[in-house]
């Protein structure tokens, strides 16, 4: 029986299904929060265990959550690699690790990739922010760094609304960027780099705050090929296996832009509005990955 270890911060019905499903398809499926984990050692020797057991027990590790202030989590990718132990999701091994979950990261590595993106500018300072913004033409787009799922992302019309968006945020770093005319957005699921189910939401009303959509979503019995290719590029020059990816149709040229790319993605609205089992096949995923 294939042994995974679950990493998780908090526990959610998420990993209630997973469990289901993992007992279904044979897999031995430990959830395992940090703080049941002991490292110890000595010199030329060190060892982390769970539950009195090594951790090398285990054929795959998967990092459900992972939170960018786990000091245990560096000590786990290099404990997987020593033993040849396969993790999920990779880009925890690449450029920035456990950080690639921050926008401006994610933004230069699409970029740099060719990937069908917004024209997107960085800065961490407010003064720069709001000199850049009053010189751009409007609409455009201002997203917090270290928001997912739509939090923090604001459409400035004009610049009195900068003052407003930008009280009480001291300290916080955006990315500006140009506004893509859409007709709704797609979320698209990805499982191995490959899109299994998706829908299309309504667009989102035109106010300050772009915090949820309106509207019914479609799901999409089959992914059109473009929005198809551009999303399993985007999953794959950022290594991330089990993505949540939201993209919108530019009006003007027809060809699809992606707006974000969510790690460890929940699953239930998916499921719900598409019909897939997308539990099952993570599970399955990880079955064949496992070592």
């Amino acid at each position: 029986m294939k042994k995974v270890a679950l990493f998780y911060t908090a526990w959610t019905d998420s990993t209630e299904k997973f469990l289901k499903e993992a007992q279904k398809e044979n897999v031995s499926l430990t959830p395992i929060h940090y703080s049941q984990l002991v490292c110890q050692g000595e010199p030329g020797k060190w060892e982390i265990s769970f539950q009195n057991k090594p951790l090398e027990e285990f054929g795959l590790f998967f990092f459900r959550n992972v939170g960018d202030k786990n000091e245990l989590l560096p000590l786990l990718l290099e404990y997987a690699q020593k033993k040849k132990i396969p993790i999920i999701d990779e880009y925890l091994l690449g450029l920035g690790g456990a950080m690639r979950k921050k926008k401006s990261t994610e933004a230069g590595v699409l970029l740099a990739h060719n990937v069908p993106y917004p024209k997107t500018i960085f800065t961490s300072g407010q003064e720069e922010l709001k000199r850049i913004v009053r010189s751009l033409p409007k609409p455009v787009i201002i997203k917090s760094t270290g928001g997912r799922h739509g939090k923090a992302t604001f459409l400035i019309k004009k610049n009195s609304q900068l003052e407003r968006v930008l009280l009480g945020r001291g300290g916080v770093s955006f990315l500006i960027q140009q506004y893509i005319p859409n007709d709704g957005d797609y979320r698209i699921f990805l499982i191995g780099y490959r899109a299994v189910a998706g829908f299309k939401r309504q667009p989102k009303e035109e106010k300050l705050i772009l915090d949820r959509s309106q509207g019914k979503s479609e799901p999409l019995e089959k992914i059109p090929a473009p929005i198809k290719r551009t999303a399993e590029k985007a999953a794959k020059v950022l290594g991330v296996e089990i993505a949540g990816i939201d993209m919108v149709v530019n009006q003007q040229t027809k060809k699809p832009v992606i707006i974000e790319v969510n790690q460890a993605p929940e699953f239930y609205v998916m499921e719900r509005r598409t019909g897939v089992n997308i539990a099952r096949k993570i599970i399955q995923y990880l079955k064949k990955k496992c070592r």
